[in-house]
């Protein structure tokens, strides 16, 4: 007694798996350039402030 009809709920989400693969690739490449090229301010050392506060 197995059902041999197709449901096409299935289908599409077998369908948009690719699709969905894809953009989370795509999301983790994006985020992992943003997070090469923004640069963090370099910390100043503690008598270079101190001199500027003086």
């Amino acid at each position: 007694m197995s059902n041999s009809a197709v449901n096409p709920v299935n289908s599409a989400v077998n369908g948009l798996r690719p699709v969905v693969a894809i953009v989370v690739v795509v999301e983790l490449l994006v985020s992992a350039l943003l997070l090469t090229t923004v640069q963090l301010p370099t910390p100043q050392s503690p008598s270079a402030e101190i001199a500027a506060l003086r």
